[in-house]
């Protein structure tokens, strides 16, 4: 099995079976327009994409998923409907089986308070996942769902909250401390107005619930990480979410890292189809490397009857495609000690596995493998901490492929977009993108789930792991 799992890094190849369009059953775009307040509730049968965004540790690895679907007009929504809305949400999170993803991951998942009655809960994986509980619109929340609360909590759920949302029409301000002090985590969403953000520090709740960590959402600089890692209270804020890891930080001169220079250096000599002897000498140059690189191609994942012992024989039986798509890897984790870079490792991983898959359903190998190069080096610029183009300029990748790095246009482009649109549960462009394509939401939904549950198998037998048991 983790052959086949490993078989687009590693060169092996299986036939997938993959839906054709039409045995992918069609789901409605989940920007959906409300019914008046005294009409029934009326949903799609499945919410199509769903969208599944990395939470990092304060080390920068990626140890959770936030689970939601964008929702036009989710303010309107009265209690009974958002409780019919979170019964879809779990339904088809359970029939895309996406609970699988967490063998080495976490999961917070987005309901309402309303919808703690609701007994699709008692079938989550409770070690695994983390219920974010949205306050009501229609009514605020009272006593009698304390008891449901504590019930399920013994039943090993665990509950955040975003302190901030609920105000005193939310939550009677007696009830504050009796839900609060309930909650293992607490959120600050950085993407809401600045009194929201600030309100929750400057009222000192950190110091209010210790027992309760703080996850930092949608955190998208370095100055507001800075507040997390240094705000009072700050030793509270144990995960963090956003696009600041992919932030494109200077780098003074001179401070490029050596294992990645060497690994650049090996990427282009297997592009430009130099001699193996070429190729072995940068390999001897890093013995950390070598023995790396040994050591993969020696695992039994790879099935070989005996060890092999130089580059040569390496090339031999991997091929340079291959080897390069091995490099590739190993230059997000040059340094082992970097989070950041095995966060955007993951990433890449996934944009890369996503897109390849994209290209497969067509039947085209070539376009496939394009694809995959296009997701893995998408990233590099925020890797090296150097902008595009000059970051690509020691790759001599082919033509289209830095042109949607780059450029963000040309044939791959709208792949890449693609798969930043799944990346940021951009429900609306994903929708887009995919019709242009002529994929399926549901298709898209699943390719990406595959994607990442694909990574995490690669990072798990490559020895890159996250302390997920400290969520």
């Amino acid at each position: 099995m983790l052959k086949n799992l490993l078989g687009s890094l590693t060169g092996g190849s299986s036939k997938e079976a993959e839906a054709s369009p039409a045995e992918v059953v069609s789901s409605p775009d989940t920007e959906m327009t409300l019914a008046a307040h005294e009409q029934p509730v009326s949903l799609p049968p499945t919410l199509g994409f769903v969208s599944h965004q990395p939470i990092m540790d304060r080390q920068q690895h990626v140890v959770a998923y936030e689970f939601a679907v964008r929702k036009a007009q989710q303010a309107a929504m009265t209690g009974k409907k958002q409780c019919e809305f979170d019964r879809l949400m779990l339904s088809t999170l359970q029939n895309m089986d996406v609970f699988r993803l967490l063998a080495y991951r976490r999961a917070f998942v987005n309901i309402s308070i309303a919808s703690l009655d609701e007994p699709l809960l008692d079938e989550l994986p409770a070690k695994s996942v983390i219920l974010v509980l949205d306050p009501i619109s229609d009514e605020p929340l009272t006593e009698a769902l304390l008891p449901r609360l504590d019930a399920l909590k013994q039943k090993g759920l665990r509950f955040a909250v975003e302190p901030a949302r609920y105000d005193s029409q939310a939550l009677a301000e007696r009830l504050q401390p009796e839900l609060f002090s309930r909650m293992d985590f607490m959120v600050l969403d950085f993407a809401a107005p600045s009194t929201r953000v600030l309100a929750p520090i400057l009222d000192q709740l950190p110091k209010r619930y210790p027992q309760a960590r703080w996850l930092a959402r949608n955190v998208g600089t370095a100055e507001e990480l800075d507040v997390c890692l240094h705000a009072p209270g700050s030793h509270r804020f144990a995960l963090f979410h956003g696009s600041f890891v992919t932030l494109v930080r200077g780098m003074e001169t001179g401070k490029s890292d050596a294992s990645q220079v060497r690994v650049l250096e090996l990427m282009r000599l297997l592009r430009a189809n130099a001699d193996t002897r070429e190729i072995e000498a940068q390999f001897k140059l890093d013995s950390v490397l070598l023995f790396k690189l040994l050591r993969f191609i020696n695992s039994p994942v790879n099935g070989l009857s005996r060890k092999v012992q130089s580059i040569e024989e390496t090339l031999m039986l991997l091929g340079r495609d291959t080897l390069f798509k091995w490099l590739s890897m190993l230059l997000f984790t040059a340094r082992k000690d970097d989070g950041r870079s095995v966060a955007l490792l993951e990433k890449s991983l996934i944009r890369a596995r996503f897109m390849e898959k994209l290209g497969a359903y067509r039947g085209n190998k070539l376009e496939a493998e394009h694809l995959f190069l296009t997701g893995m080096f998408s990233l590099l610029d925020a890797l090296l901490n150097i902008p595009f183009p000059d970051t690509l300029n020691a790759i001599e990748l082919p033509a289209p492929v830095r042109e949607a790095i780059v450029n963000h246009k040309g044939l791959f482009a709208p792949q890449l977009l693609l798969a930043m649109a799944c990346e940021q549960g951009d429900t609306a462009r994903v929708h887009t993108i995919a019709k242009m394509l002529e994929f399926d939401d549901g298709l898209i939904n699943r390719y990406h789930t595959d994607a990442v549950l694909w990574a995490q198998e690669v990072l798990h037998q490559s020895e890159v792991h996250s302390n997920v048991e400290a969520v």
